[in-house]
């Protein structure tokens, strides 16, 4: 695990050769103060995210 909040609201996971990423979430959308949290800590690990894709997610209003 590359990252996770204190609350487990969030958590960053990925490989150690760097080709994976993922940041899972509690909710299918993450305040942008703590997106970038994680973001940051896969940032600090020497994840290229600018490869990264975000993926649509369903909520109860849109299953």
């Amino acid at each position: 695990m590359l990252g996770l909040e204190p609350q487990y609201h969030w958590a960053v996971v990925g490989n150690p050769n760097r080709e994976y990423l993922w940041l899972l979430s509690r909710t299918p959308q993450l305040a942008p103060a703590m997106l970038e949290d994680a973001l940051a800590s896969a940032r600090a690990q020497g994840f290229d995210l600018t490869r990264l894709r975000y993926m649509p997610q369903a909520t109860s209003d849109n299953p």
